[in-house]
């Protein structure tokens, strides 16, 4: 039976994960004792990480998919957006609950538990790409933030330039990289009050905004274009729910053992989808107001009177801040499971540190170069297509990971696993041979390469245009890539494992029993 939630806005949790103290756990399973919370708690938690700015922005990207595949002209229309959203946050949301149900189970973060599929070592290349994206959301979000600071500053005359948003960009960073060092129950409750408040912002900007709503846009593209459109669409919003699949546990992992998986994976998905549905259907119809300026935010302040829109540019400064913890403490966490000898709290602000260093690298001496901008706007568009091809790697890698895992936990082992086992490398029944898990690393690369003919754009450096996979060319651009992967390497899994699944029950047993 899961503990009452004595309080929707608790604040406190215990002394090693306490509110506004630094978190002494890290990658070892929480002992029972140190457990707190229920399933419905992570509702609020997964809304509060979605209840910012960039689901708004990503949700308006949905107008601009038939540019996405190549097409000169076209957009798809409110309906058709929305119907692309719901469907791209629903099944992003059936994965990532179902993968926070591991969490309660061995209470290890979600890289350390991937060590029980994928071997100690094998879970390594997970564990560096997770890292990868963990900093790439981190400078996504500073550079969000220090666009609504622009906004701001545009209030009261200061020029929107490409250099006044570096600036602004960079007072992000900092108060992100400070905030770094805080853990779970911090970003708990700020996720708490945050989705909360935001949400408030965001209804006050639909009834404000309604009239000048054009509910009747148009989709200017038909036939196989307006299909592929969708399907794009769509997985703009299913791969910014993806991409906290293999975080999914980090924010679960303190739910008493006991905690049901059904519970855990019905509130994290509802958490994750609902909000992220909603506020990406909002920032569709916001963007209607005009669909050929993709800057959200500046749609937004042209139209917003100022009453409401000063306080929601500076929550929204705030939720990108706040939005950074998500983004560090699980890059220190899966520092520590690639065996990185560092103490969590000192990872994250490492980490913090590396994804600033990042988004000046990208602003100033990458391909994408920011300061080659001559205008605000022309800095926007780029970064856009930045962050479009950041969902696409997300997209790639992360739902036939999460595939081999899910077959693992429900199907094969049926959440049977020693959890002290999970960090005591060779030593441990998880070392495998080599380290490696053999048959779930192949089925997962497997399905990873089973995508890369299914992409429907890619932006490569040293190519002059986007470009596309043979099979998404054949079906219009329409890119399958992430379920094509889910789909192979999750069959291939269970395929090389039917030998093993009669033994599985009795193999459990004694993982069943220390893990009680």
């Amino acid at each position: 039976m899961e503990q009452p939630d004595s309080s929707i806005l608790q604040v406190r949790g215990v002394e090693a994960d306490d509110f506004l103290k630094v978190e002494r756990h890290g990658m070892e399973p929480i002992p029972e004792a140190d457990r707190h919370g229920s399933a419905r708690e992570l509702t609020l938690v997964w809304a509060g990480a979605m209840a910012n700015y960039l689901s708004l922005l990503t949700g308006a990207l949905a107008i601009g998919a038939p540019l996405v595949l190549g097409l000169s002209q076209g957009q798809l229309g409110l309906l058709d957006s929305a119907i692309a959203i719901i469907i791209g946050s629903a099944l992003a949301a059936v994965l990532h609950g179902l993968t926070s149900a591991t969490g309660a189970r061995t209470g290890t973060p979600q890289m350390v538990f991937a060590r029980a599929v994928f071997g100690h070592r094998g879970a390594y290349v997970g564990a560096f790409l997770t890292w990868l994206m963990a900093v790439g959301w981190f400078a996504v979000d500073c550079v969000i933030g220090g666009w609504a600071l622009v906004q701001l500053a545009s209030l009261i005359g200061i020029p929107r330039t490409p250099q006044t948003a570096l600036i602004a960009i960079g007072l992000v960073l900092i108060a992100s990289v400070i905030v770094a060092v805080y853990g779970h129950q911090t970003v708990h409750v700020f996720e708490k009050y945050g989705a909360i408040v935001f949400m408030a912002f965001c209804l006050l900007l639909f009834i404000v905004l309604f009239p000048r709503i054009n509910w009747s846009l148009p989709t200017t593209v038909h036939g196989p274009a307006r299909l592929a459109a969708i399907v794009t669409g769509g997985g703009f919003i299913y791969a910014l729910i993806a991409s906290w699949i293999p975080f999914a546990s980090d924010y679960s992992r303190y739910l008493p053992s006991r905690t049901r998986p059904g519970p855990i994976a019905w509130w994290a998905g509802l958490g994750i989808g609902l909000p992220t549905a909603l506020l990406g259907i909002l920032g569709v119809a916001l963007a209607t107001i005009n669909p050929a300026n993709p800057d959200l935010l500046s749609v937004i302040t042209g139209a917003a009177p100022r009453w409401l829109l000063v306080p929601f540019l500076l929550f929204v400064v705030l939720g990108e801040i706040w939005a950074n913890y998500f983004d560090v403490y699980t890059a220190g966490l899966v520092a520590l499971a690639m065996d990185i000898p560092l103490r969590r709290w000192w990872s994250a602000l490492l980490c913090g540190i590396v994804g600033a260093l990042g988004v000046f690298w990208i602003g100033l001496f990458s391909h994408f170069s920011f300061s080659e901008a001559q205008t605000y706007s022309e800095l926007v568009n780029r970064f856009l297509n930045v962050y479009i091809d950041f969902l696409l790697l997300t997209y790639l890698w992360v739902p036939a990971w999460a595939a081999v895992l899910l077959i693992d936990f429900f199907l094969l082992r049926r959440g049977r696993y020693a959890a002290e086992e999970l960090t005591r490398g060779r030593a441990g029944r998880y070392w495998y041979r080599g380290g490696v898990a053999w048959r779930a690393v192949l089925s997962w690369l497997v399905g990873f390469a089973a995508t890369i003919p299914f992409i429907g754009s890619a932006t490569l450096p040293w190519l002059s245009q986007p470009w596309q996979g043979p099979f998404a060319h054949l079906l219009g651009g329409m890119d399958l890539s992430g379920i094509i992967g889910a789909v192979v390497s999750g069959l291939l899994y269970l395929l090389l494992n039917l030998p093993h699944l009669r033994q599985q029950p009795a193999a459990g047993t004694a993982e069943t029993a220390a893990v009680s």
